[in-house]
């Protein structure tokens, strides 16, 4: 079991845009469980960063080195709803 909270967000959420602000994540491979779906790591103060990179190595030392029940898998399109005062 991880010590480090993960969140997930199923797969037929996160391959549809959401309204509002996002940003659209493309050509990654993401930490993913069957039935749950892609994961975010999240904060102490509940900001949510995307367990992904366009480097399949980077992704798989991730879920080695912090989750190794997560399987390593390439999605072409993934959106996250964003909110413009986390970048203020």
């Amino acid at each position: 079991m991880t010590l480090i909270d993960f969140v997930f967000v199923p797969i037929e959420k996160a391959t549809t845009p959401p309204a509002g602000l996002i940003e659209h994540l493309k050509d990654r491979w993401w930490l993913y469980i069957e039935g749950k779906g892609v994961a975010y790591y999240r904060d102490k103060r509940g900001n949510r960063f995307p367990q992904c990179s366009g480097d399949k190595r980077i992704t798989e030392s991730l879920r080695t080195r912090l989750f190794p029940e997560a399987e390593v898998r390439f999605f072409p399109s993934i959106f996250h709803q964003i909110n413009p005062h986390d970048y203020a």
